[in-house]
């Protein structure tokens, strides 16, 4: 159970059980996950959120699947969001087709075989993660020099962004892993 009550959606109603519908049609589960179930108070933030959510996922480029996984999941390892570690793992091992790769990210990607560019985008997500007001346009310039221009670095940003505050939201309201999803392994990549 998580620390504040949440809605589940056997017991929605309103905006709620209309929004839930919509999220359980599109899920590839079939189900709410209990991290939108925590947003049962409220309708208007859990819709804002969900779109926001969609606008992300629905097309991550200019970054292809598996970079976009890659961001999510190190940014959820690094904030110690093992929620968000265990959705995103299998997602990353969807995208690159490697298993072995997906968990070696998870634990950390800076041991893990990964190509110079993808580790340049990664210190960059772990830099904002970990000290945001420190970001200059140096790091700009690096991501620019690995080959990603001004959409994929906004892009970058964004999910990284986006995880920061999942994480800051499932952490601290203790939401729970679902019935059948694997809890994955994860270092600290700090």
């Amino acid at each position: 159970m998580p620390w504040i009550q949440n809605t589940l959606p056997t017991h929605a109603t309103g905006p709620i059980a209309v929004l839930y519908e919509r999220m359980r049609l599109l899920s590839p589960t079939g189900r709410v996950s209990n991290f939108w179930q925590i947003y049962g108070s409220d309708p208007r933030g859990l819709e804002t959120l969900y779109e926001l959510y969609m606008a992300v996922w629905a097309d991550p480029a200019p970054l292809t699947a598996a970079q976009a996984d890659l961001v999510a999941l190190v940014v959820s390892a690094t904030n110690g969001c093992g929620y968000c570690v265990s959705h995103r793992g299998p997602k990353l091992v969807e995208s690159l087709m490697d298993e072995s790769l997906a968990r070696a990210v998870a634990m950390d990607y800076r041991a893990a075989n990964l190509p110079a560019r993808e580790r340049v985008m990664l210190d960059y997500a772990v830099a904002l993660t970990c000290e945001p007001a420190e970001r200059t346009q140096e790091d700009i310039e690096r991501l620019r020099e690995y080959g990603f221009d001004d959409p994929a670095i906004h892009k970058i940003t964004v999910i990284t962004a986006f995880y920061n505050m999942v994480a800051r939201i499932a952490n601290p309201l203790g939401v729970e892993l679902e019935p059948g999803v694997e809890e994955w392994q994860f270092g600290t990549q700090k």
